[in-house]
């Protein structure tokens, strides 16, 4: 009987480098193989059940408790503690949560690519199996792109062509699934131009095989592409990846692509919280799918920042994020809620975060689970990168066309502004904030611009008037210099310890 292992992968404590002894969990065991179509569909399933879980939880948001957006509060048991004090260590389990869990999604897509490939090169296939067939490995090959990206995002410094052909300075490369307990076949650290490229080429891959597939069936290029990747969510990537790069010219064409395609308009301000508590919305280029029934491996997305039994604020809006939405903005009233919670036996007033308040189809009783599907891809941020790269490239018109329709489907009665230079690159900065705070864009974001910050534990006192003994003092102590080495998280002290080739490979400040 075939062992059809589709439950997620844990992100676990022991580190087990590139190759591992054990496989990875929800993929088709070694041996008993991929046999039929019906083998090929589950380990399919396999793969999503993996990409909704990783696109969503603390591999989108814990970055962003490391940032000047939120404060820790005394009310979050010390959660996620070094994030607010700035004592990033090479030890911390949570990093080596995500870089273990990551990297066994890596080596799921590996095994998914070889084992699958390996039957669909000798299998005869109807015309319709054969279609469906690519659409799956193009979908294998974005899920080991995105997983790399999301290794390089948190693991590696800024792109510098200068510098980026220098060893040891981008991710190992596992591109085969070769359980061994051999250490000395581990790969050390690519660089990081190979790391750009290896994401890129296994994106063009996922863009080919998906748009090869469109071409005669567009049941995926709908909002939230109903639970399915398209080649828009392909192209949403690269553009990102592209303006982490520096490559203007081409997240602008690809940004434009995407926009001016009409399939994933910008939710309007009337559908806007909407989008965040029914996970639902026309400018979701994808959305992982989930239903009632897989309520538990569904992200508790809100649980980060809040409890709702009893009422807690964990993580605070920092008082600039608070103040940083005009009047009318609908991000203001979707995001930031006024709470009354009992702290030390009294009433206090405190501002939380409330972007992902919990979609009640994920309850299963009258409280709020706080689960919400992941977003990770959306067209308001392709708007922004658009206005950043035209910004870059020295065209201001579209740059401020691109910021002006965003501002317009967030904020009632908005009148066009048009900025110029400078002013308009600290613009278009300040509305990444407003839009995709939470979302574990700010770090990144900060590196690349080369920026420090200090948190702003300045209240409204009138509003919330015992916030100084409510946050954590060490979180308005913590100061990140521009270009400060904790902007790139540690590769795990037990992986270096597993893998000896990454000897000498730790990223500076560890």
């Amino acid at each position: 009987m075939k062992k059809i292992l589709l439950a997620l992968v844990v992100a676990c404590g022991t580190l087990t480098s590139c190759d591992m002894n054990n496989e990875p969990e929800g993929t088709i065991t070694l041996g008993e193989g991929i046999q039929s179509m019906s083998d090929v569909h589950s380990a399919r399933t396999g793969l999503y059940s993996y990409l909704r879980g990783r696109s969503g939880g603390t591999y989108t948001t814990l970055s962003d408790l490391q940032t000047d957006l939120f404060i820790g509060t005394m009310q979050n048991g010390n959660s996620y503690l070094p994030f607010t004090t700035g004592n990033i260590l090479s030890n911390d389990g949570d990093i080596q949560g995500i870089w273990a869990g990551l990297l066994n999604g890596i080596m799921q897509c590996n095994y998914y690519i070889e084992n699958v490939g390996a039957y669909g090169e000798h299998a005869e296939l109807s015309a319709d199996n054969r279609k469906a067939f690519n659409r799956y490995m193009a979908e294998a090959y974005f899920c080991r792109g995105y997983f790399n990206y999301l290794m390089m995002y948190y693991f590696c410094g800024n792109y510098d062509a200068a510098t980026a052909g220098n060893e040891g300075t981008g991710i190992p490369l596992c591109l085969k699934y070769q359980p061994s307990s051999d250490r000395g076949t581990y790969p050390g650290r690519s660089t990081l131009a190979a790391t750009y490229t290896q994401i890129e080429a296994d994106l063009a891959k996922a863009c080919e095989g998906l748009e090869e597939f469109e071409a005669t069936d567009m049941q995926a290029l709908v909002p939230g592409g109903g639970g399915y990747l398209n080649s828009y969510a392909v192209k949403a990537l690269q553009a990102r990846v592209a303006l982490m790069k520096g490559d203007y010219a081409r997240a602008q064409a690809l940004s434009t692509d995407i926009i001016q395609s009409g399939y994933f308009p910008l939710t309007q301000i009337s559908d806007y919280a909407d989008m965040w508590l029914n996970d639902s919305g026309d400018e979701l280029i994808f959305q992982p799918y989930g239903d009632a029934e897989q309520r538990g491996e569904v992200p508790a997305l809100g649980s980060i920042f809040n409890q709702v039994s009893p009422l807690q604020v964990k993580w605070a809006p920092s008082a600039a994020l608070v103040q940083i939405y005009a009047a009318g903005d609908v991000r203001r009233t979707a995001f930031i809620k006024n709470y009354t919670v009992n702290y030390n036996g009294a009433q206090l007033r405190t501002p939380a975060f409330n972007k992902y308040p919990g979609n009640p189809l994920f309850d299963s009783g009258n409280v709020s689970a706080l689960k919400n599907l992941p977003k990770p891809f959306r067209t308001s941020e392709q708007y922004l990168i658009l206005a950043e790269a035209a910004n870059a490239l020295g065209q201001d018109d579209v740059a401020n066309e691109a910021l002006n329709t965003l501002r317009a489907a967030r904020i009632e009665n908005y009148e066009e502004q048009s900025y110029s230079g400078n002013v308009l690159r600290d613009q278009i900065r300040q509305e990444r904030v407003k839009e995709l705070a939470g979302e574990g864009f700010r770090l990144g974001d900060l590196r690349r611009w080369n920026l420090g910050f200090t948190r702003d534990g300045g209240y409204n006192t009138t509003t919330y008037p015992d916030m100084g003994s409510f946050i954590i003092t060490a979180s308005l102590q913590c100061v990140y210099t521009p270009g400060d080495y904790k902007y790139v998280w540690p590769i795990p002290s037990a992986e270096m310890e597993t893998n000896p080739q990454l000897k000498g490979q730790q990223n500076p400040g560890y």
